[in-house]
């Protein structure tokens, strides 16, 4: 009979410890036949640099662990380190697989609407509790974010012109001549074509930006000062092509009858597009920041992106089809492109995506890191967030900043699969997610 001499381990080899702990987390231990004194050691691992091991066999990690950001070597969350066990000169090793869970961290996420159909758009009456959702059919639904009630908008329904609803956007306060309803539509008879809506005032207009186009693409939509929209490029040949609004960033200007020579008319809601921007390949949103704005463009083979620029700015050139990202994908690009702020791969690995969904740069408390982060997403169902200093310090970053923040956002009934957009609550303490399959969701504290 074969008599042990080596020491054996007694402690698990699959432990598991929360985010955000600090110190030991876990303490080895092991017997010895011979009762011979036991030392413990790192003695190898993928993930063996990110502990440190006391003499007491005490083990806890040398950077505090995030779920969100895991940094082990496949980034699954799973860190395979291997101690080994010393006695009377007689060696045991032990590979344990510590596992790092999720700490829900002050977020509470609500459905409170469903039964949309098949949703393209989300955008906030400014001064109402009220949020516009375009479908693709060319609805535009109500939803009332004080009662969680959903019904149609009956004057767009008797006013619109047929088409598939690309996006929309609420504009102009207070303007007689322009604030409304807008929305960016396309049909095969009247192409694509920019409809505006003031319920109010009983008025509508229309302007014709295209073409019909030669395949499906995307636009999106945001009031910041003007309205501004990003129309994709259904061939690549359009986004420089200065005869062509594919492609392109789209002005709807402030119009002020004041400084011009006549009175504008009072019954039409008065548009007047221009372009001002080239290079977009299919938005995915923008989100407003200090004194700019940010451009999400998805990619096709490469990468995603998201653009900040000042919308003043000339040229602004978002370098569609010569960059995808920040990869050059064709010689002799135009001399000056907007440089992409955050950029992350195109695919369905890990920290990869299928169509970035531009989301919020956030001032609510109750988010980690006192709410100093720029929430958005994927449409995988993927949820990140960046500390917004990363938007602002001039660096092109990737995913080793994202946070993945997936199990956070997870709601108390549904569930978060394909994000179509995000837009503010009425006050600075929530927001909103809207999901493809019909569904809203509140984002706000977590109680206690």
């Amino acid at each position: 009979m074969v008599v042990p001499t080596r020491p054996s381990f007694t402690s698990s080899a699959t432990p598991s410890v929360a985010e955000n702990t600090t110190g030991v987390f876990y303490t080895a231990t092991a017997t010895d036949p011979q009762g011979d004194p036991i030392a413990f050691s790192l003695f190898s691992g993928a993930d063996a640099d990110k502990f440190v091991l006391e003499n007491n066999g005490g083990l806890r990690f040398n950077q505090t662990p995030n779920f969100d950001l895991p940094v082990d070597a496949n980034l699954d969350n799973v860190y395979e380190v291997t101690l080994r066990a010393t006695a009377g000169g007689e060696t045991t090793d032990l590979a344990m697989r510590v596992r790092v869970t999720n700490d829900v961290e002050g977020i509470r996420v609500t459905r409170v609407a469903s039964g949309i159909v098949d949703p393209v758009a989300f955008a906030r009456v400014p001064g109402e509790e009220t949020l516009l959702v375009a479908e693709k059919s060319g609805r535009v639904m109500r939803f009332n974010s004080a009662t969680n009630a959903v019904s149609e908008d009956t004057f767009v329904r008797d006013n619109r012109r047929p088409g598939e609803v690309l996006a929309i956007s609420y504009g102009f306060e207070a303007n007689i001549w322009q604030e409304g309803i807008y929305l960016v539509t396309h049909s095969p008879a009247d192409g694509l074509m920019v409809q505006a809506f003031n319920p109010a005032r009983g008025t509508t207009g229309f302007a014709t930006l295209g073409p019909a186009w030669s395949a499906p693409t995307t636009a999106t939509m945001i009031l910041s000062g003007s309205i501004f929209v990003a129309v994709g490029s259904p061939a690549e040949s359009d986004a420089q092509n200065a005869a062509t609004p594919y492609g392109k960033l789209i002005e709807l200007p402030f119009i002020d009858p004041y400084a011009g020579a006549s009175v504008l008319p009072s019954d039409v809601v008065n548009i007047r597009p221009r372009i001002i921007g080239d290079g977009i390949r299919q938005p995915g949103g923008f989100s407003i920041g200090f004194g700019g704005l940010f451009l999400a463009d998805r990619g096709g083979t490469r990468e995603h992106e998201l653009t900040s620029f000042l919308t003043n700015a000339r040229p602004l050139d978002f370098g569609w089809p010569f960059y995808e990202g920040a990869q050059e994908t064709r010689a002799n690009p135009p001399a000056a492109v907007n440089g992409p702020t955050l950029v992350y791969p195109f695919g369905t690995g890990i920290r990869q995506g299928t169509g970035i969904v531009a989301g919020l740069i956030n001032d609510y408390r109750f988010l980690p890191g006192g709410g100093d982060a720029y929430i958005f997403a994927d449409i995988n169902g993927t949820i990140f967030s960046v500390p917004t200093p990363r938007l602002f310090d001039g660096f092109r970053h990737t995913t080793n900043v994202f946070e993945n923040r997936s199990e956070d956002f997870a709601p108390d009934f549904g569930k978060i699969d394909s994000p179509v957009g995000f837009a503010p609550g009425s006050g600075t303490d929530h927001f909103f997610i809207l999901d493809r399959d019909g569904e809203i969701f509140k984002v706000s504290q977590r109680a206690g």
